[in-house]
């Protein structure tokens, strides 16, 4: 406190104008973990401009859409986001074909998203399928080239058993992203589930919580090990976040 005791004027504008940068550098930082849960049946096109246009302005980590919307928000998102655009693949099942899934990720690199999700075969893994589960993941991740491939893998429905073995098997297949579930099935933020995610991965998949509601869930599920945090209200979250670091 000394120090700061003994800056002149100019010096302590200076000190505060750095403090200022970095809070926001922070704000921006946390921001990015947030993704935009756009998966809805209804969704509107005036929903997704609003919501392409506060992605880029809150520097969200990216938005998440149904396959058919993808083409739409590329070009809503425009040129150079400050947001990814990420594909929900046979969402929130898992149910499609092999081959239908293959279609629909080569479709929405050809429409210009940046990543793809793909709910995970959930019956082969509650009949214990693990050889088609291991076959199914490492075909996605072929057909998915270079872009990151994320497998969600809807925890509320699976054994914590369940869970470790498809989270191994996944990054064992070079999966390098994993989605706790869509909530689609009920349930919402489950901190166990993030934590036996993590526990069964440690560092080679970076794991997405989901149903997140406020900033203090956000904050739990960070804590949990979380790389990642879904929310319908992101653009809420990351409003807060920004006003906490100002």
């Amino acid at each position: 406190m000394a120090d700061l005791e003994q800056l002149d004027e100019n010096e302590r504008l200076q000190y505060a104008e750095f403090r200022k940068k970095l809070n926001l550098q922070a704000a921006e930082a946390q921001a990015g973990k947030l993704e935009y849960n756009l998966t809805d049946v209804t969704v509107t096109d005036a929903m997704l401009r609003r919501a392409c246009k506060d992605a880029n302005d809150l520097k969200l980590g990216a938005i998440c859409v149904l396959p058919c919307l993808v083409r739409l928000c590329a070009v809503l998102l425009g040129a150079n986001p400050d947001t990814s655009l990420i594909a929900c693949v046979s969402f929130p099942h898992g149910g499609d074909t092999l081959d239908s899934k293959v279609t629909l990720i080569k479709n929405a690199v050809r429409d210009g998203v940046d990543e793809i999700e793909v709910t995970a075969p959930l019956t082969y893994i509650k009949d214990g399928n693990w050889g088609y589960v291991k076959r199914e993941f490492k075909v996605l991740k072929r057909a998915a080239k270079k872009r990151t491939l994320r497998i969600n893998i809807e925890c509320s429905l699976l054994t914590p058993q369940e869970i470790n073995k498809v989270c191994t098997i996944a990054a064992d297949c070079g999966i390098t992203s994993l989605r706790s579930g869509s909530g689609a099935f009920g349930g919402g933020f489950d901190a166990q589930a993030i934590a036996a995610m993590k526990n069964a991965v440690k560092d080679r998949c970076t794991v997405k919580a989901d149903g997140i509601t406020t900033f203090g869930e956000m904050q739990t599920a960070i804590d949990m090990g979380a790389g990642i945090v879904g929310s319908k209200n992101a653009p809420d979250i990351a409003r807060i976040i920004k006003q906490v670091s100002e």
